[in-house]
């Protein structure tokens, strides 16, 4: 399955030492095919010289300096792709940036955008802002041009940046996009790494609050005129949050190891799931043989993450670690989900509020004979459903266990007040071969051990706690 096409603009000026960075962060995306165009807007360092060093997938333009928002046009008039990003010459990305959004936008269809978190970082002679940052880390949800990709259409729709505007012409063109009532989410995960270097245009203060004033002012007088008051926008939605009415969407992380043979028929399943949207997620755990070129060959759907082999419950905190829905539910590579699994497990949650994690039967079937099983309990990480938000309130899996990681963070969940609730319907389809009945049952029965010592211990320690 061919990957759409992306396009990346680059506005520069007088920026040409920062440029190979940037494109570098581009390259780095696990993510194919790109464009990537550099605008120069007007320059008067070598931009020219440093652009034509950078490789042939890489395209120059320039022009007479005329600021970002122009720099962006000029930019979106050359572009080939179905998407869009930009990229400042002084910011960088994140490595997963691309992944992450190009699979949430053809997860959902309906979206016309998405945005990510921005992590401002200092170079010398630059200083952090004074913004209300979630943490340490200097990481802020808003709305930067910079964190988003975009379907080419959006622009035909809303127009393109206003270049009368040499401050705030993002915020404006986010404004009309509001106005305009466009479909659009910002993710959890962070999509753009902003430099503060002492030269940023945003260092003028006083400049940008006057043309933020001039923005909203531009804002209300284009809502008085379609309604003859100033109505209110809608609020765009962040990544803890949904559109009353339509439906949430679930993370599937599917973490493999050597399952060349088996994970076709697991991602097969997860794609066809009868509720929608469902983003996919692939851990790969340092496989060896060719599960990696199976995964890669479904296309833009899957995101696809690596990690040097570090077990089972590694993997799956990378995947909820990178997803971006508000539902996760896992699938080993191995294993199989009946069509209606998600659907069922969103209509009861929708019915029961009250319950966390939601369970369902297994039956087990044998790779050589195709025999199945009756269906028996599934407390198994292949049938659960849960918020995204548990993970933060229960912790990481740990990553210490070879089996029984997943039944350490259940018991954990339980003893945080959790509610779990156990459904009859089938939702798993758990394949019996060789390498999940041999070895990792022999190591199982230490690692269960540890997992019940574990769980005596924390109960030992809140009753001490307790008097």
């Amino acid at each position: 399955m061919a990957n759409p096409l992306l396009t990346v603009v680059i506005p520069v000026y007088n920026a040409a030492h920062f440029l190979p960075e940037a494109v570098e962060s581009i390259r780095r995306q696990e993510y194919e095919p790109l464009e990537i165009i550099v605008v120069d807007d007007g320059s008067t360092d070598n931009c020219a010289e440093v652009a034509a060093g950078l490789g042939s997938n890489v395209r120059y333009a320039r022009q007479e300096n005329a600021g970002p928002a122009a720099a962006r046009n000029h930019g979106l008039s050359l572009t080939s792709g179905e998407f869009i990003s930009f990229l400042d010459a002084d910011d960088l990305w994140p490595r997963h940036k691309l992944s992450i959004q190009m699979a949430r936008l053809l997860a959902e269809p309906e979206l016309d955008f998405v945005l990510g978190r921005t992590q401002y970082h200092v170079l010398p002679g630059g200083k952090i802002p004074d913004l209300p940052f979630e943490g340490p880390e200097n990481i802020v949800t808003h709305t930067v041009v910079g964190s988003g990709v975009y379907r080419r259409q959006v622009f035909d729709r809303i127009g393109v940046f206003e270049e009368s505007l040499r401050f705030g012409e993002d915020t404006d063109w986010f404004m009309r996009a509001l106005e305009d009532n466009v479909e659009m989410r910002i993710l959890r995960p962070t999509t753009l790494l902003y430099r503060m270097h002492g030269k940023n245009m945003t260092q003028d203060r006083k400049a940008m609050s006057h043309q933020i004033m001039v923005v909203l002012q531009r804002s209300m007088e284009r809502r008085r005129q379609r309604g003859g008051a100033v109505s209110p926008l809608r609020p765009w939605l962040s990544y803890d949050e949904w559109a009353p009415g339509t439906r949430a969407l679930v993370s599937a992380i599917i973490p493999t190891y050597n399952a060349e043979h088996f994970v076709d028929d697991a991602v097969r399943s997860a794609l066809g799931q009868t509720y929608r949207p469902v983003e996919i997620l692939v851990v790969d755990d340092g496989s060896t043989d060719k599960t990696v070129e199976k995964v890669r060959e479904f296309g833009p759907r899957l995101r696809l993450l690596r990690q040097y082999h570090a077990g089972a419950g590694a993997a799956r905190n990378l995947g909820v670690m990178h997803a971006t829905g508000r539902y996760i539910a896992f699938l080993d590579a191995d294993d199989i989900w009946t069509p209606t699994k998600l659907f069922r497990q969103m209509e009861i949650l929708q019915e029961d509020p009250t319950c966390d994690l939601l369970f369902g039967h297994v039956q087990h079937f044998r790779e050589t004979s195709g025999e199945s099983g009756g269906p028996a309990p599934g407390y198994l990480p292949g049938t659960m459903l849960a918020k995204r938000e548990l993970f933060d309130k229960t912790g990481p899996l740990v990553t210490d266990l070879k089996a029984g990681e997943f039944i350490d963070w259940y018991a954990r969940a339980m003893e945080a007040g959790l509610r779990s609730r156990l459904e009859p319907e089938v939702w798993l389809r758990r394949r019996v071969h060789g390498a999940n009945l041999t070895a990792r049952e022999r190591i199982a029965w230490g690692d269960y051990l540890r997992v019940v010592k574990a769980a005596m211990d924390r109960r030992r320690h809140g009753e001490s706690e307790g008097g």
